[in-house]
């Protein structure tokens, strides 16, 4: 999964020979998948601004895990859901090549994406 590589200038971004296996580890990764990382991590802590402002405005935590972190303070909130999906974004990103990674990228970001527009839809809401 780590090479010498992975940190010092990637060598290898696709597999050699096409009757290679697909799924393998690569040290280079192309700028897609920068792109869907990034929307990842921002709609993330999009995702975590408008939690915390529904919570200042009376809202409630339905997710009991987040409720407990959420009791420790907002900065523990913003800690753990960052290093959550920086761990996750960062393994998704290292296994780019396995369909299982490419699909639950996918996931990941259309849900985000459908959880920002829920969250824009209460914003509107909230103030009409």
């Amino acid at each position: 999964m780590f090479s010498r590589y992975t940190f010092a200038g990637g060598r290898r971004q696709h597999v050699r020979r096409l009757e290679d296996d697909q799924e393998i580890f690569v040290d280079r990764y192309g700028a897609g998948l920068l792109f869907a990382v990034l929307a990842v991590v921002l709609l993330n802590l999009a995702d975590a601004y408008f939690t915390l402002l529904f919570l200042a405005h009376g809202g409630q935590e339905l997710n009991p895990l987040v409720d407990q972190v959420l009791a420790y303070g907002p900065q523990a909130f913003i800690l753990f859901k960052t290093i959550g999906i920086g761990v996750c974004a960062a393994f998704l990103t290292i296994t780019k090549n396995f369909r299982a990674a490419r699909i639950g990228l996918w996931v990941v970001l259309v849900g985000y994406s459908l959880l920002l527009c829920w969250h824009l839809l209460l914003l509107a809401t909230m103030f009409f």
